[in-house]
């Protein structure tokens, strides 16, 4: 698991009851800004039922 970007996360907090489409904007967002979990089993079936392309995990930078 990476390292997780906590100034991304504190600027950017999941909304509360998250409708599908915040949720998968959240999330495509997330994966560019922060690496630290893997995108849920649901957003990223909604993100295949969409035509989203599914974001490959970044490398942790810490790792190297």
């Amino acid at each position: 698991m990476a390292k997780i970007n906590a100034d991304w996360h504190r600027a950017n907090p999941m909304p509360a009851n998250a409708k599908p489409d915040q949720r998968l904007a959240w999330h495509l967002a997330h994966a560019e800004a922060c690496a630290c979990r893997a995108i849920p089993d649901g957003v990223r079936k909604l993100m295949i039922e969409r035509g989203v392309a599914v974001p490959v995990p970044k490398p942790d930078d810490s790792q190297r």
